[in-house]
């Protein structure tokens, strides 16, 4: 690079430095015959000693490269995205095109063969040009341009801007510490290698580095393809990369002029013919020359389904930690100079095909481009019992710029803030399950009868000893308005009762359910505390991530253990070597008996919920999740092996999504379908029988009893008892026809319990002519349909021939168990009857009353 020029009135000074220059820059010339008086210790009459604060190694160092992150795709390793602070591919030297070399040694240094790092010629030139004398001409071998190269290299990799731009600042110090510097590298590399260096580092325009990347970008070609005529213009660019790169059409002009210079030097050395001189003349640098390619840097150019995930990758890259130490370095320098180095392959857990699978499901369902309201979704899939991300996709695109349009976003609504700037979203409905796990921790029961009657809730009524805080008078209502009366933890959670829930949570303390939550993977998305009041446990609290969803039906499927997420499966560097990358983190969040409970339960709620039951026979278990207004809508759930969180909702506003209410559904029970057909198998856990039961037990029967024996029986027990009404039942008037919740459920002594006294209408002798054999053997009987359900009990008396449209149901709620089933008949079994006389059957109902769809 030529030398700054002195104006006149700087003569004087000039000659001076020039002299010391001279007497240094002799030394250093010598020393490439006699290397000994380069490092003498004899430095100070010499003005060597001002290179003592400089670096003092003289060696070819690695140079920046891409980072290539990979997925999994057919079941092999495919690239989905790169990303570097130098868009570099290093080279080996039988990689590197003929032509490429001799221009850079015709056009930058045409004695290089034949000097040891410092061209004596050049330097009393350089020197003389300062004084006016001669041309302007710089004493840089393409030796002295590497080592600065290096430098300014390595400052940048360690952030010393200070140091990087006084590589380019003209000196006659800095010059001397090239000279020493680029002789020790002559004396330990041979000159092929020293070119190859070149190559690789030279800077050919904005970040593009080495000559690998500068033909791909420049020319759409590898290297080793290079003509002439591209290799002199490549060339021609590193003199000055900012205004003879190729990237802008301005530059054309000026590259033209130093490329055709080039050429006609590779003619005048012999390393081409005038033939070929003139025929790479002849070809002008315009568009049509130039062949560029876009950048291939970053997640917003990688795979089209993968780029949230990879912006995921880089942030777990940069800030998370194995052992206290970051992933690649142990300080947060290192680690950021050491992505800056590149070179890494990082093999991640994504399942490319799983992925875009589940993102042509959004992409359909959710479109970007709405524009009633700010559409948003998103789904997390995690590998139940490691943790792995196996899909990560949302509806918008990719687009870390500033000007994004509407239809992309750089946040990450799948992750919380730290690794994807998202708040997060209300979970809704989906928060009862944290309820319910309590519930079992605390020793109750899932089939107990609970009181989920609507009722306004006292100030003070609920506990959180976490916070001190003294809850607020509440009035939880339930969804479209609705009513119900004595349901268990498992019907609560089919219907999704916020009063039940509410009658859950009134018992356990506030601040256990979230701990519980927060051991089974879902915390708060901000990264802060959580908002411990009453509304939270039926989803009006924090928000929360997918990621965080998924982790907790994860933990369920897994039996009770849960699993850190896991990005990266493999960390290669570029000599070969295994990097750690975060390694799996599972404990035990809950124990393996209440996940049992919680499977059982769970998926007692898909099946009684065909919009979110996959097709097959692979066990799901799962819950919806509603904000107030169908602002926010969820489904989480988990199949054996793979759990998965879909979110559909405003990224911002409150659009009711009423009509779009089972878009969630849909999208959620085709992404398990995928995941189970790729990932099959497996079963969840036999329910811990005792854990079923809980603090709970069996009702007695009383049914027969005098009303006031069996009542005065069961408070002894320590039951509160009510008696109702009499109603027509099949025992004798004034005894005990059944009770609420029926025999054998399981009860606590906190469950009321309702006494039905019959009044005799269906006892047994009411109506004698239906009690009497009948006088011909042949004639009909009625069934014993009793335990049946109702359906059956139809098809069994047409089966015998009665005429099913007699039949007189009384609705009872005798327990989940005997929902639709029939508890009693009146004419008893085996008795005589005609084909048209009617039947009464008592059918169990649930606790809303009625018909319950039988």
């Amino acid at each position: 690079m030529a030398a700054t020029r002195h104006k006149p009135g700087s003569l004087l000074g000039s000659l001076l430095g020039l002299i010391g220059f001279s007497a240094i820059a002799g030394i250093l010339v010598s020393a490439t015959l006699t290397p000994a008086l380069a490092v003498a210790s004899t430095t100070a009459n010499s003005g060597l000693d001002v290179f003592e604060s400089l670096p003092s190694y003289a060696q070819i160092t690695q140079q920046a490269e891409r980072n290539r992150i990979y997925g999994v795709k057919d079941g092999q390793p495919v690239e989905i995205a790169s990303f570097y602070e130098q868009d570099r591919q290093v080279l080996q030297w039988q990689q590197v095109p003929r032509t490429a070399v001799e221009a850079l040694i015709a056009g930058e240094d045409r004695r290089f063969y034949t000097h040891g790092g410092v061209d004596a010629p050049s330097v009393v030139r350089a020197g003389l040009s300062q004084l006016g004398v001669g041309s302007e001409s710089g004493a840089s071998t393409l030796t002295m341009q590497l080592v600065r190269q290096q430098i300014a290299m390595d400052a940048f990799i360690r952030g010393d801007t200070e140091l990087q731009a006084a590589q380019y600042t003209e000196s006659y110090q800095r010059k001397l510490s090239e000279m020493r510097l680029a002789i020790g590298l002559e004396q330990r590399y041979t000159k092929n290698e020293i070119l190859l260096a070149y190559l690789n580092i030279a800077n050919f325009g904005g970040n593009v580095y080495g000559i690998q990347s500068g033909a791909q970008r420049i020319f759409g070609k590898p290297a080793a393809e290079l003509s002439i005529a591209e290799s002199a213009a490549l060339i021609a660019t590193v003199q000055n990369p900012s205004t003879r790169n190729l990237f802008t059409a301005e530059n054309w002009p000026r590259n033209q002029e130093r490329r055709d210079f080039i050429i006609n030097q590779m003619a005048a050395e012999g390393y081409i013919t005038g033939e070929q001189r003139d025929e790479a003349l002849a070809i002008p640098v315009d568009e049509n020359f130039v062949n560029l390619q876009p950048s291939n840097n970053g997640c917003i150019v990688g795979y089209d389904s993968a780029r949230f995930f990879c912006d995921y990758v880089q942030r777990v890259l940069r800030q998370d930690k194995v052992d206290g130490h970051h992933i690649l370095g142990a300080t947060a320098e290192d680690n950021s100079a050491a992505l800056y180095q590149g070179g890494y392959q990082i093999y991640t857990s994504l399942d490319v095909n799983l992925n875009d699978a589940v993102q042509a499901s959004v992409d359909e369902l959710v479109p970007n481009d709405e524009t009633r309201w700010q559409s948003g979704a998103a789904v997390t899939q995690l590998e139940v019992g490691t943790g792995r991300i196996l899909s990560m996709v949302q509806n918008k695109d990719y687009s870390p710029t500033e000007t994004a349009p509407p239809t992309a976003t750089s946040v990450n609504f799948n992750a919380d803030y730290s690794h994807g700037r998202s708040g997060g979203f209300q979970p809704g409905s989906g928060f009862k399950i944290f309820t319910l796990a309590q519930w079992i921790i605390d020793g109750h029961s899932v089939n107990e009868q609970l009181d989920a009657t609507r009722e306004e809730w006292p100030r003070g009524t609920f506990k959180a000893e976490c916070t001190g805080l003294i809850s607020e008078a509440w009035d939880p209502q339930n969804n479209e308005g609705n009513e119900y009366a004595r349901m268990t933890p498992t019907e609560i959670m089919v219907n999704s009762v916020n009063t039940g829930i509410v009658r859950m949570a009134s018992e356990m303390d506030l601040c256990d359910i979230h701990d519980t939550a927060e051991r089974m993977g879902t915390t708060p998305a901000d990264g802060g505390d959580w908002q411990i009041f009453a509304p939270s446990v039926i989803g009006s609290g924090s928000n929360v991530s997918p990621m965080g969803m998924a982790e907790a039906f994860a933990t369920i499927a897994n039996g009770g253990i849960h699993c850190e997420p896991l990005a990266i499966d493999r960390i290669v560097a570029r000599d070969g070597t295994e990097v750690q990358p975060p390694s799996q983190q599972c404990q035990q969040a809950i124990t393996p008996e209440v996940a049992s409970v919680m499977q059982l339960v769970l998926e007692t709620v898909t099946e009684r919920n065909p919009l979110n039951n996959p097709a097959g026979s692979t066990p799901v278990i799962s819950k919806t999740g509603t904000t107030n207004g169908v602002v926010q809508t969820w489904v989480n759930g988990a199949s054996p092996t793979v759990a998965t969180s879909v979110w559909v909702g405003n990224i911002v506003g409150n659009y009711s999504l009423q009509s779009r209410w089972n878009v969630r559904s849909t999208i959620f029970k085709g992404a398990m379908e995928e995941a189970i057909a790729r990932y099959p198998g497996g079963d969840f856990l036999t329910p811990d029988a005792e854990t079923v039961r809980g603090n709970s037990s069996e009702l007695p029967n009383v049914a027969g009893q005098p009303v006031d024996a069996a009542k005065a029986a069961l408070e002894q027990l320590g039951f509160t008892v009510q008696v109702s009404n009499p109603i027509d039942g099949l025992q004798a008037e004034g005894l005990v026809e059944y009770t609420a919740p029926g025999a054998g459920s399981l009860v606590t002594t906190t469950t009321p319990i309702i006494i039905y006294p019959s009044n005799g209408a269906l006892a047994a002798g009411a109506e004698p002519e239906q009690t009497q054999a009948p006088a011909d053997p042949a004639a009909q009987t009625w069934p014993n349909v009793v335990a049946q359900p109702l359906a059956d009990a139809g098809a069994a008396l047409s089966a015998a021939g009665f005429d099913p449209a007699g039949i007189q149901v009384t609705w009872q709620d005798h327990g989940e168990a005997n929902v639709c089933r029939v508890l009693a008949q009146n004419p008893l079994p085996d008795t005589a009857g005609q084909p048209g006389d009617p039947i009464s059957l008592v059918v169990g109902t649930n606790a809303a009353g009625g018909d319950p769809g039988c």
